[in-house]
């Protein structure tokens, strides 16, 4: 919160074809998907219209000073264009509900690069993909979202062991976790027939996670949560023909994504966690515990000093 606050010279991106090319194709992989999710629309199926209040909630969670997307429509013009037509814009976006469609406009995404501090400039691991979206994208993915979170967020949705990315939890929930999960373990004596025990902990990281989840996997979890069909065309119509544009010293260039989810996106976090659920549910013989989190750099290092 205090660096957010500080000005500073800004860094500059790489520009080199071959460097910007090979981190392209290193942070964004070809994934072959499964065959595309067939759904169409079963007559008398109902698609609940966007209501007002979904889209003000939306709209409230623009933040006017934002960088725009590829459009270059700033977001204060775009907040002010729906409190003047909020008709309008509730039109088109239940109109894309029901169609399940997401205009292709929406999923290009345009690329910058942000070097992580002391890291080599020639590898393509020492950048961390942001991916700007056109904000009226992400007020759909907004509303999309808010829809998934009453599957995701009820009894029997995500598991109880998820930290990350979720309302009224956080990484520091995780810890306290994890802290008292060993505390239990070690209680007790340790003599003979004593009831205390070793406690290991054991940390994964997923390398590059969020760009390499599959298309086909997410919506096979989706499934499993009972999520209305309607929102699985409209998440199918989500990923499909994906556009990545980047920028080097001769040109601009376009590049296909065939996975992942991309990093600044809305749809983003709530779908890597609907992927990995089956993960936190996994059954290990003996008292093993798995819990998933959002990794922070120095909460991840003060979790290895007190292991």
């Amino acid at each position: 919160m205090t660096m957010s606050h500080l000005r500073g010279p800004q860094t500059r991106q790489p520009s080199s074809p071959l460097l910007v090319r090979g981190a392209v194709a290193a942070l964004f992989p070809r994934v072959p998907s499964g065959p595309a999710l067939q759904l169409p629309r079963r007559a008398g199926e109902l698609v609940p219209a966007v209501t007002l209040e979904e889209l003000k909630g939306a709209q409230s969670r623009i933040r006017e000073r934002s960088a725009p997307g590829p459009d270059g429509v700033p977001n204060v013009a775009l907040k002010l264009a729906i409190a003047a037509r909020p008709d309008v814009f509730l039109r088109v976006y239940t109109t894309c509900l029901e169609t399940g469609v997401f205009p292709s406009g929406w999923k290009r995404q345009r690329l910058v690069l942000l070097p992580k501090p002391g890291k080599p400039p020639d590898e393509p691991s020492s950048y961390r993909p942001l991916c700007m979206l056109d904000t009226a994208g992400k007020i759909l993915e907004r509303i999309i979202c808010g829809r998934l979170e009453a599957f995701t967020e009820r009894p029997g949705g995500l598991s109880e062991r998820q930290y990350g990315f979720r309302k009224g939890r956080s990484t520091i929930d995780a810890i306290e976790d994890l802290i008292s999960t060993a505390r239990r373990a070690i209680a007790g004596k340790r003599w003979y027939r004593g009831t205390k025990k070793y406690c290991a902990v054991v940390t994964l990281d997923v390398r590059n996670a969020f760009n390499s989840a599959r298309w086909d996997n997410i919506l096979a979890a989706l499934r499993r949560l009972l999520v209305p069909e309607y929102l699985l065309r409209i998440i199918s119509s989500y990923f499909s023909a994906r556009v990545l544009d980047f920028t080097t010293d001769e040109g601009p260039e376009s590049y296909e994504v065939t996975a992942g989810v991309p990093q600044g996106s809305v749809l983003g976090p709530i779908l890597w966690n609907v992927m990995y659920d089956a993960i936190l549910r996994l059954n290990f013989d003996g008292d093993v515990r798995i819990v998933g989190y959002r990794p922070y750099r120095w909460l991840s290092a003060s979790l290895a000093q007190w292991v």
